[in-house]
């Protein structure tokens, strides 16, 4: 359940979950980019990304029983309408929309128009309080939940992603009326904000531009997937230092083993402390790998 805002909420976090592709793919719809990644799958990342890794995975996940789900993208591998359906039917049994959030990665976006047909089966688990689409905002036990969009058509071996300025200008205004809320502003995209976290091939182009935004608005953690490794960084920005942290993927057994972080975020004087437990796969089941302690100060609303 839920928690209460004094008592505080468990947010998990996972990512790259990257759901088996069907044993048979119609030929005519691989004709592009999706043709390599194909390819890459049936060649090595199917060993890589195994269902009976991630299916151990949620189940110690669920048996934590966190308040809040957030998975940041990477759900699919080459952004198929039956990758969607099938991702649909995960989420489900993950849990419910009110719950339970996602925001998509470059791997929804695989060649141009896939997150754009597929967007709409996903649409409870990833639109905001006002039903409204990207950066969307829901307000949960004294967070503001902020999910941003990288995801992006780009090249054949590139897996860039982009924000862009219309949704870094709602972002503002979100991260804004958040704090003006008294809330703790916790942002999610799937492509590492900070340079040099993963190759040039790979990086989110418009990094600057959200990390001006995030700086001159405040947030008080980013969460982020991606590179499927294990990530704990920070930024300052106006409201303070912000941890930048990114999971590895839920699925994987390389680079880093399989993992998932749970986030019991409670109110203190001054703001909140954060402490970030991170459960990862090992071949004799699950075990803690990581613990933390943040501590959030409070953003004051501008004058």
């Amino acid at each position: 359940m839920l928690a209460t805002p004094e008592s505080g909420v468990v947010l998990a976090h996972l990512s790259d979950v990257h759901l088996p592709l069907p044993a048979r793919v119609d030929w005519r719809d691989v004709l592009n980019k999706r043709a390599l990644s194909l390819l890459s799958w049936r060649r090595k990342r199917h060993k890589v990304h195994r269902p009976e890794v991630l299916a151990r995975l949620v189940t110690d996940m669920k048996a934590a029983a966190p308040g809040l789900i957030a998975v940041t993208g990477d759900l699919t591998n080459l952004g198929l309408p039956i990758e969607y359906d099938r991702a649909r039917k995960w989420l489900d049994a993950l849990g419910d929309p009110d719950r339970v959030m996602v925001i998509p990665g470059n791997h929804e976006a695989l060649v141009r128009g896939a997150w754009e047909t597929g967007a709409q089966t996903w649409r409870p688990w990833w639109q905001g309080d006002d039903g409204g689409g990207f950066p969307w905002l829901r307000r949960r036990g004294g967070l503001a939940l902020i999910g941003v969009s990288s995801a992006v058509a780009s090249a054949p071996g590139r897996a860039v992603g982009a924000v862009g300025t219309a949704q870094l200008d709602r972002l503002a205004g979100l991260l804004a009326q958040a704090r003006a809320e008294g809330l703790c502003r916790v942002v999610m995209v799937h492509h590492p904000p900070l340079d040099g976290t993963v190759k040039a091939r790979k990086r989110l182009l418009d990094a600057p531009a959200l990390r001006a935004v995030l700086a001159r608005e405040g947030a008080e953690m980013v969460l982020h997937g991606h590179s499927h490794r294990s990530h704990h960084q920070q930024m300052q920005t106006a409201s303070g230092v912000a941890p930048v942290i990114g999971v590895p993927s839920a699925s994987a057994t390389h680079p880093e083993p399989a993992a998932y972080h749970l986030y019991h975020i409670a109110p203190v004087a001054g703001g909140w402390q954060v402490v970030l437990t991170a459960r990862r796969h090992t071949t004799d089941g699950m075990e803690t790998s990581h613990t933390a302690t943040h501590h959030l100060a409070r953003a004051h609303a501008a004058p």
